[in-house]
């Protein structure tokens, strides 16, 4: 008697092969337009039937109507085929039939539509649901047991002006004496106040839920520095994509924010968000993530933080051998991250504010559903090789 595993729907283009979709074009598709056409499909599996009902009208505005999921399918062909920009999409479509014929249009869209219809396309594709429901998609494919999580981030530079920082103003109080606090003293009072004030605000910190702690965040575009492999400072005008990844470099969880943003503010929110549909054991990051409030989490979670820490005055801080081991696995990540930049976002963004940060949450969701096909695919040769 032969046995085999249930297939997901939402993963049914794994069935097909691009000779099934021959007669349906006006030529045989592309290996590129036939993961165009597999991305778009998936997309639409993510989305409700309420979402994608009003994605399926016809929009009247204008000479020529058109459905709002071709607009949304113009705005991934925009990150899969690394176009800097919607014109050169539109060219790119213009001189395609099988692409014009996938995105369901007969008379390529003007620029100027596209623009005007993008801004109700991206808030029906919400593109944060799409990435829960693959989430929640992917734990049930590998039982939500994640044996190291991976996080780190990554810069996307921007042509737009940021936002302008705060000046610092010098405070009029006295400098702090260093030192033990005399026993009995106002200053000794004034340091065990601050300390329970800081506590109290760590604990309320780590027990919100992560929508409340992202809530707070710069989302705007702005300006960072970062050191170069060559020890130089390096500024950026941009935004910032932190991810976590697992062991096979899908991202369980992504937050866009402004290029201002310090890594460690992001990962605790980050591990929230994967704890919804995750167990993980070990908790991978870089020198850019030690903070007491990371592994004050990571702790109450009963998993384990393997941070690198900076070198003590010159002098590196070793770790043992084991540890060193497992610390290898975060290359994952980094992996992701460079897939992510260079195969669905171009080097610089040319569309601005919450379009600029549509187009890399996108880019994030197209790199999910990339390496979630790839697992599926490896598990399947795996059962069939047992």
């Amino acid at each position: 008697m032969e046995h085999r595993s249930k297939s997901n729907p939402n993963l049914q283009p794994l069935l097909f092969t691009p000779e099934d979709f021959a007669n349906c074009f006006f030529r045989k598709p592309s290996d590129r337009e036939y993961e165009f056409l597999t991305y778009l499909t998936i997309c639409r599996r993510l989305l409700g039937a309420e979402d994608l009902a009003k994605l399926d009208a016809v929009n009247e505005l204008g000479r020529t109507g058109y459905k709002l999921m071709s607009i949304f399918a113009l705005l991934s062909l925009k990150l899969l085929y690394s176009q800097v920009t919607m014109k050169q999409t539109l060219e790119l479509v213009r001189g395609n039939d099988n692409l014009r014929q996938i995105i369901g249009v007969v008379k390529v869209p003007s620029e100027a539509t596209v623009s005007r219809l993008s801004g109700p396309t991206q808030a029906i594709a919400n593109v944060e649901v799409m990435q829960a429901r693959v989430r929640t998609l992917y734990s049930k494919i590998i039982g939500g047991m994640v044996g190291h999580l991976s996080v780190d981030s990554t810069t996307n530079e921007a042509r737009e002006k940021p936002i302008k920082g705060k000046r610092a103003v010098a405070s009029e109080r006295r400098p702090k004496k260093r030192g033990r606090k005399k026993k009995g003293s106002p200053e000794e009072a004034e340091y065990l106040a601050a300390k329970a004030l800081e506590e109290e605000m760590r604990a309320r910190y780590l027990a919100e839920s992560p929508e409340e702690s992202i809530s707070r965040l710069e989302k705007r575009c702005s300006l960072t520095a970062k050191m170069n492999s060559k020890g130089k400072r390096q500024w950026f005008v941009g935004y910032k994509t932190h991810i976590a990844c697992d062991d096979f470099g899908v991202p369980l969880a992504f937050v866009v924010t402004g290029a201002c943003v310090h890594d460690s503010r992001v990962a605790v929110p980050l591990m929230k968000l994967v704890r919804m549909n995750f167990v993980f054991l070990y908790a991978l990051m870089d020198k850019g993530y030690v903070s007491p409030d990371i592994e004050e989490y990571v702790r109450m979670v009963g998993a384990k933080a393997i941070i690198d820490r900076p070198a003590y005055n010159g002098v590196p801080v070793p770790m043992d051998p084991a540890t060193a081991q497992r610390y290898k696995a975060r290359t994952t990540v980094e992996r992701t991250n460079s897939e992510l930049k260079d195969g669905f976002l171009p080097v610089k963004l040319y569309r601005r504010g919450e379009n600029a940060r549509y187009d890399i949450s996108l880019g994030v969701l197209l790199t999910t559903i990339k390496k979630v096909l790839a697992v599926v695919a490896m598990m399947q040769e795996q059962q069939q090789a047992a």
